[in-house]
């Protein structure tokens, strides 16, 4: 029975596949009960070793290039109804879309309800009605390319700010973020410019082919370099949303970056949660409201102060800091460490609070960094309550 299961899905999986292929243009969604899973986390109740079966069934996935939806409810859409030992859970049913899918529908979810009188829990294809709140600054690294972007952070850094050091660069980069954001509207979709850049090269190269004139030669040279620096500003925005440092810059990457971010967008969307008291929250303001408490019981409120004898330790320790060793390690921060610090952080790593990646603080550091360095010492050694 298991050798005929196993031809039954590798058959599925084929015409699977054979669908992905006529349906790259269009949006396209295949859910229900896969009968598999994709790796032993999708199972409870005994212990799962991986198999043919989850490798075959997430190289399926991969090569129609499906990824998974975001869902609420129950993580275990089957149950075996026995009991005991014998009792096994598993998530054979789940929605999988393809990337169109998700341009399209990007909010779309899926619903994985009580079984009732079924094994399998039924699974309901909705979309969020939720609007996005109004979308936070972030600081796209292309900008660091544009001409006169060290001028221009020169121009608002040269400014006095009354107040301590952290205060003042906080101020001037306030100031920064509505110069970016109008550079950003002036300059317009870059994948729009893109493709009219690239409408303007073909249609030069097309003139040059009939009437092979010098001027037109420079026209197409002229339209070719327009084009390739649309095609690297897009590409730099498209890695940086994306996080795929490893890919070379180009158009022919584009359906690859745009797969990634909304894969990754999807993935990140927490629809459900439990509270300290073990119940699940599915309200969107209630999942925040408890994410915001969480962090507050962590972060502030009273703490117990506490000591610990560490003298267990002492036969275990192989090395013991010397005077000039511990000193080292409480002596005052230089400028050189902390641009260090900025520094081996990666361009394409995710922005602070305030939306600045670390390649903006390194493009601009020439301009910015003794303020920089400044205002961090003055937070690690400076009363600035």
């Amino acid at each position: 029975m298991g050798i005929v299961e196993a031809v039954r899905r590798r058959s599925l999986w084929e015409s699977l596949l054979s669908i992905s292929e006529d349906t790259v243009d269009d949006p396209w969604c295949v859910l229900g009960d896969f009968n598999a899973i994709v790796d032993p986390s999708e199972s409870c109740g005994r212990v799962v070793e991986p198999n043919s079966a989850m490798a075959e069934f997430s190289d399926f996935i991969t090569d129609a290039a499906l990824v998974h939806l975001p869902f609420q409810g129950c993580p275990y859409t089957w149950h075996n109804c026995s009991e005991g030992i014998r009792s096994l859970w598993r998530r054979l049913d789940r929605v999988l879309v393809n990337e169109v899918w998700l341009l399209k529908w990007p909010r779309t979810s899926y619903l994985s309800a009580l079984p009732s009188t079924s094994d399998h829990s039924p699974i309901v294809l909705r979309s969020d009605e939720c609007r996005p709140t109004k979308g936070i600054f972030r600081f796209d690294n292309f900008l660091t390319k544009q001409p006169g972007f060290l001028n221009a952070v020169r121009g608002v850094w040269q400014h006095s700010i009354h107040g301590n050091r952290m205060y003042g660069v906080t101020c001037k980069l306030k100031a920064l973020k509505t110069m970016f954001k109008g550079q950003k509207k002036k300059m317009g979709e870059l994948s729009v410019n893109v493709c009219q850049a690239r409408v303007l090269l073909d249609k030069a190269q097309a003139l040059f082919e009939v009437f092979r004139e010098d001027i037109l030669n420079e026209l197409v040279q002229w339209c070719r370099r327009i084009y390739c620096k649309a095609v690297e500003l897009e590409a730099s925005m498209l890695r940086q949303r994306a996080k795929l440092s490893w890919l070379k810059y180009g158009d022919q990457c584009t359906s690859i970056f745009f797969k990634k971010i909304n894969a990754r967008r999807a993935a990140q969307r927490v629809f459900q949660i439990y509270n300290s008291a073990g119940e699940m929250l599915t309200e969107q303001s209630l999942v925040a409201a408890e994410f915001v408490s969480y962090f507050q019981s962590m972060l502030g409120g009273v703490r117990r102060a506490s000591s610990i004898n560490c003298d267990f330790l002492q036969p275990h320790l192989k090395h013991i800091l010397n005077t000039e060793e511990a000193d080292a390690l409480v002596r005052p921060i230089t400028h050189e460490e902390i641009r260090e610090a900025f520094y081996d952080i990666s361009e394409d790593s995710a922005p602070g609070p305030d939306g600045y990646t670390s390649g903006f603080f390194k493009a601009a550091w020439s301009e910015i960094g003794d303020d920089i360095c400044a205002a961090v010492q003055n937070f690690l050694y400076q009363d600035v309550s």
